[in-house]
């Protein structure tokens, strides 16, 4: 399986709420709507929550400050990707994908990575 994780801060101005509400609202809907046009096998959303733990495991003032959500996209294969990527028809998702996103994520204080993914247990 090859991923793409992306690690996510708002917008400014948002509040993580509101952050929270547009990715599931609005931005998640279109990735589902279009998971066989996008080739996926997978699409994970992760967001923080406020836990007992969250101040020690977050170490506040040492460490940067966590990220708003991490999405997770899976292929099952290189091809599945590329086509995802390089169809007609996954280019005007992508399009509409990230103009989705700059509605509400900060590009600047957010990253990205093309990654393989080991399950140890």
């Amino acid at each position: 399986m090859i991923k793409i994780v992306y690690c996510m801060r708002r917008k400014v101005g948002l509040s993580p709420q509101e952050f929270l509400s547009h990715w599931e609202q609005v931005h998640a809907p279109i990735v589902l709507a279009n998971l066989d046009v996008l080739h996926l096998a997978r699409y994970v959303r992760t967001q923080p929550v406020a836990h007992a733990f969250s101040q020690r495991v977050e170490r506040r003032g040492l460490m940067q400050s966590p990220y708003d959500g991490i999405a997770e996209l899976a292929w099952r294969t290189e091809e599945d990707m590329r086509a995802g990527f390089e169809s007609p028809e996954a280019l005007a998702v992508q399009r509409l994908l990230a103009r989705d996103e700059s509605l509400f994520v900060d590009h600047v204080g957010s990253c990205r990575w093309v990654a393989s993914e080991t399950i140890e247990i």
